[in-house]
C-alpha cells in the first residue's frame, strides 16, 4: 500500500522484532523497533497514527520442551472488539510454527499474542512499517 498522496513526505521500512519466552500472559506485539517484554506486556504495542503496518511473517518456536502448547494471536483495535486470526494452534516440543499470511494494522491497531499455559515460546517477526505526515 502506498502513502497517501496528500502527504508532503513518508516512509517505508523494513523491520524486525521479536519476544522472547513468551507464556499465557497477553503480550502486545510492538512496531517502534524496542523488543517487548513478553511477561504481561500490555501497554505501547498500538499501531501509530499516520502508520501503516504490514506483518510479513511471525515464526514462533517452543524453546522448554513442554507439552504441546497452543497459541492465540488477535488484532484489537479501530473496528472493536478483538478478532482472532490464529485460535489454539499448536506448537510441540522443541517445535516451529510459521504464520505466513500478511497482516495490515492501521492507526489504534494492536497485535496481541498469548498461550493457553505456561510455555517458553520464542517469537520472530518481521514486517513493514510505511509512515508520512
Amino acid at each position: 500500500m502506498a502513502i497517501p498522496l496528500q502527504s508532503l513526505s513518508g516512509s517505508e521500512v523494513l523491520r524486525r522484532g521479536c519476544i522472547n519466552a513468551q507464556s499465557s500472559s497477553q503480550t502486545h506485539v510492538k512496531f517502534n523497533n524496542v523488543a517487548p517484554t513478553a511477561a504481561g506486556n500490555t501497554t505501547d504495542g498500538t499501531v501509530p497514527t499516520n502508520h501503516i503496518v504490514t506483518v510479513l511473517n511471525i515464526i514462533f518456536c517452543e524453546q522448554g520442551n513442554q507439552a504441546d502448547e497452543m497459541l492465540t494471536m488477535w488484532v484489537e483495535g479501530v473496528h472493536g472488539s478483538g478478532i482472532y486470526i490464529l485460535r489454539s494452534q499448536q506448537i510441540g516440543p522443541y517445535q516451529t510454527f510459521v504464520w505466513n499470511d500478511k497482516i495490515v494494522l492501521i492507526g489504534g491497531d494492536s497485535l496481541r499474542i498469548m498461550t493457553q499455559g505456561t510455555a517458553n515460546i520464542d517469537v520472530w517477526y518481521n514486517y513493514i512499517d510505511q509512515s508520512w505526515v
